[in-house]
């Protein structure tokens, strides 16, 4: 289990990532990561690749970089279905597996529109 500051990161990264702030959330995850125990790090970084993903996606336009690091980070998380430290994975690894099957279908930069596309953390 996550030591408490390491899990109150999480939930705060969670926070950041729902207000669409995905910089700051991957910025807080990176130093959960810093802190959590080997055994817990995959999971912490699963969720620094989903920031760093929809940061590339919606600040830089990168759909190919975006599509890369979604389709990394829902590999590693997968392990951590039905749910890990407060998160629905089962949930973000349906979800987020949506959003790169169509986010690698379209071709062309991001739009203010398509953030309604992109699934929260619950």
């Amino acid at each position: 289990m996550l030591a408490g500051v390491t899990s109150d990161s999480i939930q705060r990264g969670t926070r950041l990532f729902n207000r669409r702030r995905y910089l700051s959330a991957q910025q807080v995850w990176e130093d959960a990561w810093r802190e959590a125990p080997a055994e817990e790090r995959p999971f912490v970084e699963g969720l620094v690749q989903l920031a760093a993903a929809l940061h590339l996606r919606t600040r830089r336009g990168a759909t190919r970089g975006a599509v890369h690091l979604l389709s990394q980070a829902l590999i590693v998380l997968e392990e951590y279905r039905p749910a890990a430290h407060g998160v629905d994975v089962a949930a973000l690894v349906a979800d987020f597996g949506d959003y790169r099957e169509w986010l690698a279908g379209i071709d062309r930069p991001h739009r203010f529109l398509d953030r309604v596309r992109i699934p929260r953390l619950r």
